[in-house]
């Protein structure tokens, strides 16, 4: 969950440089961060959950 928080953030920065049209390059590497992070949280969730239904609980 901390790191779909993370990703959030970085999605939020991003969208505040781009808005802000001073720093382009800084907002595509935050989206890009938010991205890498959205997709590790989402893929530990994804085997904490297929783990817990293989246990049986």
């Amino acid at each position: 969950m901390v790191l779909i928080g993370v990703a959030v953030y970085f999605f939020l920065a991003a969208i505040s440089y781009m808005a802000a049209s001073q720093a382009v390059v800084a907002g595509l590497l935050s989206a890009v961060i938010g991205f890498a992070t959205l997709s590790a949280g989402t893929s530990l969730i994804r085997t904490f959950v297929i783990t817990r239904a293989a246990e049986g609980k």
